[in-house]
């Protein structure tokens, strides 16, 4: 655009030989560029907790002998769709982290349908460890009352079988959605990965904690803000959660497989060999051309 500046004057361009950015720096560049797919995306998984919205509503509004059948039908629907819902946006965030070009629609597409069977077994086994845990924080301490305190012992290690597979969710939907792995391996390398990336997981909740409490607070605050959940936290924990360790996945899985495979590794940030090269890139080395005279060379005819 030539409104404040002129379109013909070479600006540094881009210096393909530049320093890596540190991943922080690269986190909200990434973030910054991809703010609208992000805004987009939880608006997309919003949607897709339409059920839950109207059992409540259901729940609420209606007295009558449909009532509790019809919010059972909505709750299972619920439960059913929220594993290929998070498939789906891992899909869409994996390309994004990865800073690769990709049609929105069709590849929340692939992930949902392609991942369905194995997201809600996934969810399904999360859903009844939360329950576990929610019901131990009030049946424990009944039964402390009557057998003594030893009881608490068995809601610590409920409670640490919980954050472990918190800690596994970081991994379980990304390796279901990037490699070929099947469940059961799916479950012993997230498990894995969890250990060797003990500081990424703590960083992770952390973060996750942060962006739930700013939500909640603001609508504390005021209750309009309600809206707010629309358009975040979703997808936002779900870019922090990709950005932080899909690296992890890509070190012990991705590029080792192709390292014994001999294939070529599609993710790998590689330089074309100089036979192969049409050009050179020479951006950030340029220099500018010289400013015009305003003088007018003379004209052979």
């Amino acid at each position: 655009m030539g409104l404040f500046g002129g379109y013909q004057n070479p600006g540094p361009g881009i210096n393909p030989n530049a320093p890596k950015k540190k991943p922080f720096f690269r986190y909200w560049e990434l973030l910054w560029r991809n703010f609208g797919k992000l805004l987009t995306l939880n608006l997309i998984i919003t949607c897709f907790h339409a059920p839950l919205l109207l059992s409540l509503i259901f729940y609420m509004e209606t007295h009558n002998k449909f009532t509790v059948p019809m919010v059972i039908f909505l709750l299972i629907v619920q439960v059913i769709l929220v594993g290929p819902t998070i498939a789906g946006a891992t899909k869409v965030l994996r390309l994004i982290v990865l800073d690769k070009p990709f049609f929105f629609a069709e590849e929340f597409k692939k992930g949902f349908k392609n991942n369905f069977g194995a997201s809600v077994l996934f969810w399904l086994i999360d859903l009844l460890v939360i329950l576990s845990v929610v019901s131990g924080y009030w049946v424990y301490p009944q039964l402390a009352g009557q057998m003594g305190r030893g009881v608490y012992l068995m809601f610590g290690i409920s409670l640490s079988a919980a954050i472990i597979l918190l800690f596994m969710n970081y991994y379980l939907i990304p390796l279901q959605v990037t490699t070929t792995l099947k469940k059961s391996s799916v479950l012993k390398n997230s498990f894995m990965l969890s250990v060797l990336s003990v500081k990424q997981c703590i960083l992770t909740t952390v973060c996750i904690i942060a962006m739930i409490g700013i939500t909640m607070l603001l609508i504390w605050i005021q209750s309009a803000m309600m809206f707010l959940v629309a358009f975040f936290p979703a997808a936002f924990i779900g870019f922090t959660v990709m950005f932080i360790h899909y690296p992890v996945i890509q070190k012990f899985v991705i590029n080792p497989y192709y390292e014994q495979t001999g294939e070529v590794n599609p993710e790998a940030e590689e330089e074309p060999d100089d036979a192969e090269r049409v050009f050179t890139d020479r951006g950030g080395s340029e220099e500018p051309a010289p400013k015009d005279s305003g003088k007018k060379g003379k004209v052979i005819s």
